[in-house]
Order: C-alpha cells, then structure tokens, then sequence
C-alpha cells in the first residue's frame, strides 16, 4: 500500500496539499494511506529550559499541532480514508524528510507558497531542504 505523507502547517498551501492528496487517493485504484505531519517549532530563548519544564514544553507543542492538525483531520475522516497523524518538534525540513524515511512514506505532498528560487534560496525554503534531504520522490503543490 502506498503511504502518503501530507505536511500541513495551517496555512492555505497545505490546504491545497490536502486537496491534491485527497484527489489522489478518489482517482487511485489501489488504496491509499495518508500520513498528516505537522512540525512545530522548538521554543527559543535562553531561559526557555530553565523556566519551562520539558513537560509544559510538550503539552505545549501537542496542544499547537493539534489544533493545526484539527481541520486537515476532520477532512480526511469525512472523505473515509484511512490516516495517521504526527506532531514533530524541531526543524520543519529535517523533520519532514526524517519522518519519511522513519515511516517508510512512499511521497511527501507539501504546499509551496510558489515564492522564486532566488527568494526560496535566500529564505531556506522548507520545500527545498524537504526535496534535497527527502529519500522518496515530493510533490510541491502551489
């Protein structure tokens, strides 16, 4: 079975992502299984340890994906296929593509916010470390 892995941050990009995903898996033959990803952040700070306890620091970071996850969820319940959810903590490329490869994912689907490569270059595009970190093929959807 083909595994997709759908990265959604919230955004209006990986709603399209989503889309795209879900138009897959109606068109498919065979079955298809979605794997939403969301990557949150880690707090910054100096005193962020310090204060905030390794604990609060979780809750926090699965309270966040969770809601971000929400919508994408309800979604892909309603279209009635099977999925799985994650929430990662760290840098959003590395992440992505670690979650791939640790998962056995056979594509990575992500929204792209359709910027040049010139600016993708400069800002360190997501999308960009994703396609050159990622062992399976990514599908950039704008």
């Amino acid at each position: 079975m083909q595994t997709l892995l759908i990265a959604v941050d919230g955004s209006p990009f990986s709603e399209r992502a989503l889309d795209y995903a879900l138009g897959r898996v109606a068109a498919s033959r065979e079955p298809l299984q979605l794997r939403l990803l969301n990557v949150q952040l880690p707090l910054a700070g100096v005193n962020v340890k310090i204060f905030i306890s390794a604990e609060s620091q979780q809750e926090y970071h699965r309270e966040e994906g969770m809601a971000v996850l929400a919508r994408p969820r309800e979604r892909v319940t309603q279209a009635g296929v099977p999925c799985q959810h994650h929430i990662g903590v760290g840098d959003p490329g590395q992440v992505i593509a670690d979650y791939a490869r640790t998962t056995n994912c056979t594509e990575v689907i992500m929204g792209t916010q359709g910027r040049g490569a010139i600016a993708g270059v400069v800002m360190g595009s997501v999308a960009h470390k994703v396609v050159r970190l990622s062992p399976v093929p990514v599908v950039l959807v704008k």
